[in-house]
């Protein structure tokens, strides 16, 4: 059997890092998930951009570092390059769905052209095709995406 490809929304990230309390410890089980080599992880780099933003604001260096050495390629996590194969998938989904931002759509565009199966978020606005399952950040995340009860 093949390992999940997983795709992680930037709200994955910040719930881990900056929130405290069950929805915190879900979202490092998801994290740890991929650690063990359970399921593949992938993001999107703009995600880097997104969650330095407020440790930039509040000069809290310690969670730049942390989010940094987070979200770099390892064993069983991937980055994508925005590069011009996202850019052009992003405005080809943009196109099709006018609502659709473009950082999301340079996440879906991401998720798709990683070959993922499912995309990680708490963000109910963002379009998914139809080849791409969403799951929220809750206890049984890791169960949904292997399929266990």
């Amino acid at each position: 059997m093949s390992v999940p490809r997983v795709y992680l929304d930037t709200n994955v990230f910040i719930a881990a890092f900056e929130m405290t309390g069950a929805h915190s410890d879900h979202a490092w089980w998801i994290l740890k998930g991929i650690e063990a080599g359970t399921i593949i992880g992938v993001t999107s780099e703009i995600t880097l951009a997104e969650v330095l933003v407020k440790p930039m604001e509040r000069d809290d260096e310690a969670l730049a570092d942390a989010y940094e050495g987070m979200i770099a390629p390892a064993p069983y996590f991937e980055t994508v390059s925005v590069g011009r194969d996202v850019l052009t998938t992003a405005a080809r989904l943009r196109a099709g769905r006018h609502s659709l931002r473009l950082p999301d759509a340079i996440h879906v565009a991401s998720a798709q052209i990683a070959q993922c199966s499912v995309f990680i978020t708490q963000d109910e606005r963002i379009a998914l095709p139809d080849d791409l399952r969403r799951l929220g950040v809750t206890p049984f995340t890791l169960d949904d995406i292997l399929g266990q009860p």
